[in-house]
């Protein structure tokens, strides 16, 4: 599958196929937020036409990829056992025409061309149990909300859907914002506490084995109690006014190279981060 590659489009190509996403999103939007466990327990293949179950019904997962995806093993020829319903050939013509390309166009990000594994723009507290694709989002992702926070003057942020926090702890403890996260996966939720915990210790060993990282909170007027942890809302580090060990970030990096050209990594932040709940 060949895809579509959003660089050399233009504004207003690039709008278009926004708003034809949307729709088939929209359309589409039971099969799309649907679970696994959910087409056991809520019986998602009976809520499908008829005319699809009869098209795939009996299928094997190698023949629903050469079907469905136009991914035929080697040598193999894609037949039908039946005509397809019209509707179920549209949605398989419009995901061809919508699908992003995997093939990368771009070269390896600067932050990876050390360590394919290790981002150069996160410390190493905050690469711990991240994979590298992870690692490059939360820091793309969590400067851009640093930047919009900063621009609209916002002061708190709500991370919704939060899972193991490691986007939460990274606006937090590495870009100095005051985060909620949010979970209903409880056991999602113990596992960001536990990697709350792991963290702050991180911090406190990485502040005194590193003198130039500086302490955030070390001047603040008394220690208050951690945050209490609430339903559906994983405890993190201590908020505004309570002693949290060490804003972690790397300095700038070298100028842009390897075809990654977002900014530099913010330097490290005054006190205040909190992980809230």
């Amino acid at each position: 599958m060949l895809g579509v590659s959003a660089r050399g489009l233009s504004h207003e190509e690039r709008r278009q196929l926004a708003v034809n996403l949307t729709r088939v999103l929209a359309r589409y939007r039971p099969i799309l937020d649907a679970y696994i466990i959910e087409f056991f327990t809520d019986n998602l293949w009976g809520t499908l036409p008829c005319s699809w179950q009869e098209a795939l019904d009996g299928l094997n997962p190698p023949q629903l990829a050469a079907q469905l995806l136009g991914m035929p093993g080697e040598g193999e020829v894609v037949r039908y056992r039946s005509v397809w319903p019209l509707t179920l050939l549209a949605l398989k013509s419009t995901a061809y025409a919508l699908a992003f390309t995997r093939t990368p166009g771009f070269q390896t990000p600067s932050e990876f061309l050390e360590n394919p594994s290790q981002s150069s723009r996160l410390t190493a507290p905050f690469r711990k149990h991240v994979r590298p694709k992870k690692q490059h989002e939360i820091r793309r992702l969590g400067e851009l909300v640093k930047k919009l926070s900063d621009l609209t003057g916002c002061t708190q942020v709500v991370d919704i859907g939060s899972g193991q926090g490691h986007l939460s702890r990274f606006m937090s403890l590495g870009l100095g914002l005051t985060v909620k996260s949010i979970e209903g996966d409880r056991r999602l939720v113990e596992r960001a506490q536990r990697l709350d915990r792991e963290l702050l210790q991180a911090l406190e060993k990485e502040e005194k084995r590193s003198p130039q990282i500086r302490a955030a909170g070390a001047a603040a007027g008394g220690a208050g109690s951690p945050a209490a942890t609430e339903p559906g809302c994983p405890s993190g580090p201590p908020g505004p006014g309570e002693p949290s060990g060490g804003l972690l970030q790397p300095g700038p990096a070298p100028g842009p190279a390897g075809g990654d050209t977002d900014s530099a990594g913010p330097a490290a932040l005054p006190s205040g981060a909190g992980l809230l709940c």
